[in-house]
């Protein structure tokens, strides 16, 4: 069997693979990272874990162009302010979801590099 591709079918099979494939530029996890940094704080809440005991539970802070606490937002509560905020930086919903979830996991445990490389390859 042969098959033959031509320029136009080649085009199409490497716009495909990269429409399927999303990996995360530097540049764009820097700017989320630094829009974190500028914005939010990190700090912990107390809060009752599934079990009915007290547990720590990460939270983050928005600031006031002053730096004044505003309002702490709990990770899923921050997923949907970045969500907002950067839903034209890429525009596959699902991707942008993982990858705004992995940004949050990796600032709140300080694993973004100052490259801006996260701390996983894979986004899940």
């Amino acid at each position: 069997m042969k098959l033959v591709i031509d320029e136009n079918i080649d085009r199409e099979v490497f716009r495909h693979v990269l429409r399927e494939a999303f990996y995360p530029t530097t540049e764009i996890v820097l700017q989320v990272k630094n829009y974190l940094d500028k914005n939010f704080a990190k700090t912990e809440i107390d809060d009752i874990g599934e079990n009915g005991y007290p547990i720590k539970v990460k939270s983050a802070v928005l600031l006031s162009d002053k730096k004044q606490a505003l309002k702490n937002l709990q990770p899923r509560e921050l997923l949907m302010l970045l969500d907002d905020k950067f839903n034209k930086m890429i525009t596959d919903e699902s991707d942008r979801k993982k990858f705004l979830k992995q940004i949050i996991r990796d600032w709140f445990d300080d694993k973004i590099s100052k490259e801006g490389v996260l701390s996983v390859n894979l986004l899940k």
